[in-house]
C-alpha cells in the first residue's frame, strides 16, 4: 500500500481529538490516505512508554480510528521504546494499540541522546516476528544527511544502518536536512546499498516548532514533483495550527490533480487578496527585504483582515513586518 498523507509529529502543544477529526474530514475524498499519530508531547509514546492512557483517551482514539476508516484513511502510531523498561513492555504496548484498531506501527528513534542501532533493530525484528498482522516501519536516529557527520557515533550508526537494515522494511528520511527546503532524487545520494523503494519521505518543510519566527508556505515549491510521484511513500509533518494544516491538506491534495491554482486555494481558506499578493514572503528561499510601503501594507493586512487563520498567522505577520 502506498502512503500519502500527514504526520502529527511536531513538538509543542498536541492536537485534541476534535481537531484530529476535523483533519480526517478534510482528507476525505482526496488522495491522502494515511495519518501518523506521533505527537512528541504524548508521554505514552516516548518517555512514559511503559504506561497506559486512561479509558477516556482509549475511547476517543478508537472513535478516531473508526472515523478515519470510514473516510478511507489508515491511522498509524509512532512509538519510541528507547529505555530497557520500555522494551520490557513493548509487547503490551503494541497489543494495546492493536486492540484499539491500529494496524500500523512506526518505530521512531529520532532525536534521542543515546543511539544504539542493534537494540533498535532487535525491537523492529521482535515486532515483525511477533505481530504479523501489524505493519512496522522505522525511523533511524540518523534520518537526514546533516546528522551523518554530527559526530563519530552518528557516522558509525549510519554506516551500520546501511549495511544491516532489512531490505523488505520501510524507513523514514527527511533529506539533506531535518527541515529540507529541496526534495528531489538527490536526497537519496547518501543512501547507498539500501532498498530505496522502501523509502518514506518525512517532509518537515512546513513545521514551525524549530523555526518559530517564520512560517514556510509555498505551493510545495520545494518538491521535485516528478521525483515525489515516483515514490510510494510521502508524508508531511504538520504545524499544529488547525486552519493552517487544513490549508496544507488542500494544497497536498492538489499536488497530483492540479485542479486549482495556489491563489484559488489560499482564497478558499480565507486569505485576503492583499496577503495573497505578498505570499512569497513565506518562501524560505526568498530573501526578505521589505520596503516601507510593504511594511505599511502588512500593517494594514494585520488590522483589516479578520479570519480564524489570521489568528494563527498573526505572530508570523508581525515578525515579517519588523524583520531586520
Amino acid at each position: 500500500m502506498s502512503k500519502f498523507g500527514l504526520i502529527e509529529g511536531f513538538y509543542g502543544k498536541s492536537y485534541d481529538f476534535t481537531s484530529r477529526h476535523e483533519l480526517i474530514s478534510s482528507m476525505a475524498g482526496t488522495d491522502l490516505n494515511f495519518y501518523l499519530y506521533a505527537p512528541k508531547e504524548d508521554p505514552f509514546l516516548r518517555n512514559n512508554f511503559d504506561l497506559t492512557p486512561n479509558e477516556s483517551w482509549q475511547a476517543k482514539f478508537t472513535e478516531f480510528i473508526s472515523h478515519a476508516e470510514d473516510c478511507g484513511i489508515d491511522i498509524g502510531v509512532g512509538l519510541t521504546p528507547f529505555k530497557d523498561k520500555h522494551i520490557e513492555k513493548f509487547d503490551l504496548k503494541v497489543n494495546f494499540f492493536a486492540n484499539l484498531g491500529c494496524k500500523n506501527i512506526s518505530l521512531l528513534f529520532d532525536d534521542l541522546e543515546k543511539i544504539n542501532l542493534d537494540k533498535q533493530l532487535n525491537i523492529l525484528s521482535k515486532g515483525i516476528s511477533e505481530f504479523p498482522e501489524i505493519h512496522f516501519d522505522f525511523c533511524p536516529s540518523v534520518y537526514c544527511n546533516e546528522l551523518i557527520e554530527k559526530d563519530l557515533a552518528h557516522n558509525e550508526y549510519f554506516e551500520k544502518f546501511l549495511q544491516n537494515f532489512p531490505t523488505d522494511c520501510c524507513f523514514y528520511w527527511t533529506g539533506e536536512k531535518v527541515i529540507s527546503t529541496s526534495i528531489s532524487e538527490e536526497v537519496e545520494d547518501r543512501l547507498v546499498g539500501i532498498n530505496n523503494s522502501n523509502l518514506i519521505i518525512w517532509d518537515n518543510y512546513f513545521t514551525i516548532d524549530s523555526c518559530p519566527r517564520k512560517l514556510n508556505l509555498t505551493n510545495f515549491n520545494h518538491l521535485d514533483k516528478t521525483y515525489i510521484n515516483s515514490k510510494k511513500y510521502y508524508l508531511i509533518n504538520m504545524t499544529g495550527m488547525i486552519r493552517t494544516d487544513q490549508l496544507l491538506v488542500s494544497l497536498m491534495a492538489n499536488l497530483k490533480s492540479e485542479r486549482s491554482s495556489f491563489e484559488q486555494i489560499l482564497s478558499e481558506h480565507g486569505l485576503s487578496d492583499d496577503l495573497i499578493e505578498m505570499i512569497d514572503l513565506f518562501d524560505p528561499l526568498k530573501k526578505i527585504n521589505l520596503s516601507e510601503r510593504d511594511k505599511k501594507k502588512l500593517h494594514n493586512i494585520m488590522y483589516s483582515w479578520f479570519h480564524p487563520i489570521k489568528n494563527e498567522w498573526y505572530p508570523y505577520l508581525h515578525n515579517l513586518k519588523n524583520w531586520e
